[in-house]
């Protein structure tokens, strides 16, 4: 049975409630565990990233790149429906971060060009469950980009004649990827963060992972680039007296589906609605969901306000005036009007590696903009008030030679 909680704003307030929806995750303790497997792949290399496969995957390989042989023979067995599915996302998120892509600009005597990062990693999960949205989600924006090295990265499988689950091997290929290697877990993040050959050392590593591949990420994140440090899945709808409670009990429940760790939020002022969905999840039987709580609100807005401070990953609003309700909540790291959260996650176009744990409050989800670097040029500055502004500012702060150099120049 599915875990259903219901509260109510009137008795417990909007901190009250926030209280009881603080997230029941942290990594801390996966750190400490973490650390001396990222230490020994420092100091050893591939052998310690192999003797961990073996210890916590079961398989460890000598070369864990997998053949071009092999993927080609993964895309030939993949159900047709399926390989038909994975490229028609991989068209609506390559359409997605193509139209988004920056531009150069100028301002007087400054201008932004905008460069790829180089040599990109993306992490795969491929474990009971594997996910081949992720290598479109992470891959496809790094592309677009223009990175020049995109490799995935994801833990050996139990499929017969592969090294890797076929189904990420066939998105690897949709995605366009250069290579892809057999190596999970936080072994795999240490390898790539400090080149542990076979393992190329990479400039960025993407995607979600267990927590002991997220703290592997935070502890490398000094070295390398990583895109976010994610926790568990959590969706908050908003919705009025309007909503079909079929349609927000199973949204709920898509992202209560993550793990017993996630946590769907239905935020409503309708007593009415909020009854007709806690009967539908509690009746929904199920293993290893996360849980669902119901709040009852004063009202749509106190519902929208309650979001905004809870900061979701998701936010999905089912109301009469949904933009009036988009209009109140500023974080969150993607927002569907009526659509299915399942649809963002899968095939909408922006990436599905969404801020969790609520930092959505100072960041969105992955992006092509996490595979470009913002790099600012100064040219064609004349002598004038810049220069002289800049002379004065280096003296007051103490820098003589600072001063100097822009003085030579003033003639």
């Amino acid at each position: 049975m599915v875990r259903v909680e219901k509260l109510y704003t009137h008795e417990l307030g909007l901190e009250g409630v926030l209280g009881r929806l603080r997230r029941p995750y942290s990594l801390d303790q996966y750190v400490e565990k973490v650390r001396p497997i990222v230490e020994a792949v420092a100091r050893e290399g591939y052998p310690a990233v192999r003797r961990f496969s073996e210890e916590f995957d079961g398989r460890g390989f000598d070369d864990p790149r997998v053949g071009v042989g092999e993927v080609e023979r993964a895309v030939r067995e993949v159900d047709e429906r399926v390989l038909w599915a994975l490229e028609t996302a991989a068209r609506s998120v390559r359409a997605y971060h193509e139209a988004i892509m920056p531009r150069p600009v100028r301002a007087g005597a400054a201008a932004l060009r905008w460069v790829p990062v180089e040599r990109v990693a993306v992490y795969a999960p491929g474990g009971a469950k594997p996910y081949p949205s992720t290598v479109l989600m992470a891959a496809i924006p790094a592309r677009v980009a223009g990175s020049r090295l995109v490799v995935t990265v994801s833990p050996p499988c139990r499929v017969e004649g592969f090294k890797v689950h076929p189904l990420i091997l066939a998105a690897a290929k949709v995605a366009g990827v250069d290579a892809v290697y057999a190596v999970g877990g936080a072994q795999a993040i240490a390898g790539l963060a400090f080149g542990a050959h076979p393992l190329p050392r990479v400039d960025l590593v993407a995607g979600p992972g267990s927590p002991y591949v997220e703290a592997a990420k935070l502890l490398v994140s000094g070295r390398v680039g990583v895109d976010m440090v994610a926790g568990p899945s959590e969706v908050a709808i908003v919705a009025d007296g309007s909503a079909d409670p079929l349609l927000a009990s199973y949204d709920l429940l898509a992202q209560a589906e993550h793990g017993p760790l996630s946590t769907a939020l239905l935020a409503t002022p309708s007593e009415e609605l909020a009854s007709q969905v806690s009967r539908t999840v509690a009746a929904v039987e199920g293993e290893h969901l996360g849980r669902v709580v119901i709040v009852v609100t004063r009202s749509l807005e106190e519902a929208a306000r309650l979001v905004d401070l809870y900061a979701p990953e998701h936010l999905e609003i089912l109301a009469e005036e949904p933009l009036r309700i988009l209009g109140l909540v500023g974080n969150a790291g993607a927002v569907s009007l009526g659509e299915p959260v399942a649809l963002l996650d899968y095939a909408a176009g922006p990436s599905h590696v969404l801020p969790t744990g609520g930092s959505a409050r100072w960041r969105g989800g992955l992006s092509v903009y996490d595979f470009l670097k913002p790099v600012a040029v100064a040219s064609g500055i004349a002598a004038g008030k810049l220069l002289e502004a800049a002379m004065v500012l280096a003296r007051a702060e103490g820098f003589e030679f600072h001063a100097r150099s822009l003085e030579v120049r003033m003639g």
